[in-house]
């Protein structure tokens, strides 16, 4: 790899002046290992600090296997309709950095599981691609291949925040410029949804924004009725009957109550499908109610029908995709196990053990740190009992101590969690208890 950097940057040998400029795929190959990456500009096309090759490529087959033997890779990589595929359908030039990159295996195969689905008419399904995998571009390549799918009427990429409708929009337009455009409100949404323009075939939008459009008891729609305009929802009705796809980013909370329910009743004829890194099986789908009986929550199976494609947090630490987990366990000590443990002095011992830690896990306090609790109850309770532990360390200590900063972040999932999102509203909750 490095060989063929030196030839490409070399002044005297061609790439730059002549057909081997045109040159799409390296393919690198000992016989044991095969790599293949993308042709590119100097600037994305060198070695870095590590000496790895930025990004490089094994091939792999469905189920996330290697094929790194020469002759296997060649025989499955090597046909003539696979890199005809590969060049036509999977590589992506990212318009802004002026780049082009080649999508790995398991996106490659969830591409196809998706359009397989639709052009088979299989009904709904889910793609599992662990947290960092590159979701975004697999979701943006499904979107564009749609785009050019007579039988499709519309493409909505649904994103539960309003924080990852931006983020997609700007992410999906640097792979292809003004691909998709901004809906600052329900009306435009509308607009786009009923526009027979093909550069508004693919949206980008919120669950609430079309959830508002399908509610004929909104206060928009209540308006309309009343001066004897057709409401958002009679204006959508041209597509009720059409195909639609409808593809959902990491919407779990949002995606099991009432806005999912009307867009299936509005939609009959729409598939639906869902990328997740964190998908609800029946054994993590449990919770216990306030008067301890246990009940369960709706599983990604129930929602979305099938898998279509995985890969999982595994799969992406054995790539080198995300970086690797380290673990440290915590237990009382002896002295601790002797005596009744409640949960107030477990907290503590917790929020001991993380402090006594914390310089040495976060290299003198240069990376930041994250708890998780299982509630907004515990949540402001170790963010107390931390601002506490850390006036009696100040006022112990001799000399200053560097104070330890701790931010409350809290995840907003059903309604009564999401009536407590802003501070002054915590504030009020607090005092009432």
């Amino acid at each position: 790899m490095e060989q063929i950097v030196n030839y490409k940057n070399h002044v005297g040998n061609g790439y730059s002046n002549s057909l081997l400029c045109f040159m799409q795929i390296f393919i690198v190959s000992n016989e044991t290992n095969t790599y293949y990456f993308a042709n590119n500009p100097k600037e994305h096309f060198s070695f870095d600090a590590y000496e790895r090759f930025l990004p490089i490529y094994q091939l792999a087959d469905e189920k996330n296997k290697k094929i790194s033997n020469l002759y296997d890779f060649s025989d499955m990589f090597l046909r003539k309709s696979t890199l005809a595929k590969l060049i036509n359908l999977y590589m992506v030039l990212v318009v802004s950095e002026q780049k082009l990159i080649i999508m790995r295996p398991y996106q490659i195969y969830a591409v196809k599981s998706i359009m397989d689905c639709i052009e088979q008419n299989r009904g709904n399904g889910y793609i599992w691609h662990t947290l960092g995998s590159g979701k975004t571009l697999t979701s943006f390549k499904a979107s564009t291949l749609m785009k050019d799918n007579p039988d499709i009427e519309k493409c909505l990429f649904v994103v539960d925040r309003k924080d990852l409708d931006r983020q997609t929009r700007i992410e999906f337009n640097k792979f292809q410029e003004g691909c998709v455009e901004e809906n600052t409100n329900t009306e435009s949404l509308v607009k786009r949804l009923t526009s027979d323009d093909y550069k508004d075939k693919v949206i980008v939008t919120t669950i609430q924004k079309l959830g508002l459009a399908l509610d004929e008891n909104s206060k928009s729609n209540q308006e309309k009725k009343k001066k004897g305009i057709p409401t958002f929802k009679e204006r959508l009705s041209k597509l009720r009957n059409k195909r639609v796809v409808i593809i959902f980013d990491e919407c779990h909370r949002s995606q099991f109550g009432e806005n999912h329910k009307a867009i299936k009743e509005f939609f009959p004829k729409a598939q639906l499908f869902s990328f997740t890194g964190t998908p609800i099986f029946e054994e993590n789908s449990s919770y216990k109610q306030v008067d301890g009986t246990v009940g369960s929550y709706v599983t990604t199976e129930d929602v979305f029908e099938k898998e279509l494609h995985a890969y999982t947090i595994t799969n992406a630490i054995n790539d080198g995709n995300v970086l690797r987990f380290h673990i440290d366990y915590f237990k009382p000590d002896k002295k601790a196990k002797s005596l009744k443990i409640t949960e107030e002095v477990s907290k503590k011992k917790a929020m001991e053990a993380i402090l006594a830690k914390h310089d040495a896990a976060t290299n003198g306090k240069r990376y930041n740190a994250i708890l998780a609790t299982s509630s907004i109850n515990d949540a402001i309770a170790y963010y107390d009992l931390f601002k506490t532990m850390q006036e009696d360390l100040a006022k112990n200590a001799e000399g200053d101590l560097p104070p330890e900063y701790c931010l409350r972040l809290f995840s907003a999932g059903s309604r009564e969690q999401r009536r407590y999102t802003t501070p002054r509203r915590f504030a009020a909750r607090k005092r009432r208890q």
